[in-house]
């Protein structure tokens, strides 16, 4: 893969243009760093993290839930916890077979519980108070029952967008340094992430969904009632890198983990900001340290906000509302890379769960003796 710099121009094959679209970042300074001598960069801010207490985690890995050990295929790409306790796991499967697409149910210590298929791969999830799930993949959203039944579904509020003209195309890539002869590529990769439900929340009777946005590279999130109608655009433009940008939502409230912004952001129901807290720091615990996080959040039932960054190093952090930070959770020793990282937290909020997304686990964390 190779680009080559003319006057101003960036010429770029097709596969480097698709790795382009994995970052919208509207602050790419924040995080920049000398190449030229980066490992000696990680092995100072290591350095530095292992000097202060703040990165002292306050629970220890208590155990690891492998989904599916003797699967020949499929892998985990996200969870939730239900008001119950239970791990509610969307994986990716062929869909319409045995062990395909679908909802894996399992108990707090991981044992199966059911399996709710599906006809299409589910990318993000999340449980209402009355224990209705809501699921979104592949260009689609489903409202389940309690056992499992699609009692509604829809198409992802992106598709029903109309896409850039070919003056908007145009002016994009001027804007980007491309040359117009890529401008196929360039329609192709918007319209192959269209499909892309990058998470859900809810809270009362509002249903939010984040989306890869209809036009350019950055993401949306919409809002639908519970039946995932009436669907309304709240917030747009949000800069996502490495295709995450994960939402949630709790007590009227919409959460945003501004990944491509290190920042929390939280907005009212029609999308107007109340409150942001957070900064890049890759060496302050309070900070949040990657190239993009945090990615993602959850919020507690006492309104604590949890944010899990995929590293290095990877984390589980604690916040209040109002952005105080509390501390570190977890700090695992697994790595991650720059993927889905999602966290949450047991009813009883005594028990932490965070994805490993690269072995298909769940990292379960409790108090240290």
């Amino acid at each position: 893969m190779k680009a080559r710099h003319g006057t101003g121009t960036m010429v770029l094959t097709a596969t480097m243009l698709l790795v382009l679209t994995a970052c919208d970042r509207s602050n790419p300074d924040e995080s920049a760093f000398d190449l030229g001598d980066y490992e000696g960069q990680l092995r100072a801010e290591a350095d530095a993290r292992a000097k202060d207490p703040g990165w002292t985690p306050s629970h220890t890995e208590i155990a690891v839930i492998r989904v599916d050990e003797n699967s020949t295929g499929g892998s985990l790409q996200n969870f939730c916890v239900n008001g119950e306790g239970q791990l509610l796991l969307c994986w990716a499967g062929q869909p319409a077979t045995e062990g395909g697409a679908g909802i894996r149910v399992l108990t707090p210590e991981g044992k199966p519980v059911a399996t709710w298929a599906l006809d299409f791969t589910p990318q993000a999830i999340c449980v209402d108070a009355t224990g209705m799930t809501y699921v979104g993949g592949a260009g689609r959203l489903a409202k389940l029952g309690t056992d499992g039944k699609v009692l509604a579904s829809a198409t992802s509020p992106a598709l029903a967008a109309s896409e850039l003209s070919d003056e908007e195309l145009e002016a994009q890539l001027k804007e980007m340094g491309v040359p117009s002869d890529q401008k196929e590529i360039y329609r192709q990769a918007l319209k192959n992430r269209r499909n892309d439900i990058t998470g859900l929340g809810t809270t009362g009777s509002d249903v939010f969904v984040a989306c890869a946005s209809p036009k350019g590279f950055g993401y949306a999130a919409y809002r639908l009632d519970q039946d995932l109608k009436n669907s309304k655009l709240v917030i747009e433009k949000l800069s996502g890198c490495c295709g995450q940008m994960d939402i949630t939502a709790h007590d009227g409230k919409l959460w945003v983990a501004h990944n491509g912004k290190h920042r929390v952001e939280t907005f009212d129901r029609d999308g107007r900001q109340l409150a942001s807290f957070g900064r890049m720091d890759r060496r302050a615990a309070d900070g949040f340290g990657g190239c993009c996080e945090p990615k993602n959040l959850r919020i507690a039932s006492n309104g604590d906000v949890l944010a899990a960054e995929s590293g290095p190093p990877v984390a589980i952090k604690r916040f209040t509302a109002e952005g105080k930070f509390l501390g570190v959770i977890a700090s695992p020793t697994f790595d991650s890379g720059c993927v889905r990282t999602t966290v949450d937290v047991s009813p009883d909020g005594k028990r932490f769960y965070l994805l490993d997304a690269g072995s298909d686990t769940i990292h379960v964390f409790a108090v240290k003796d």
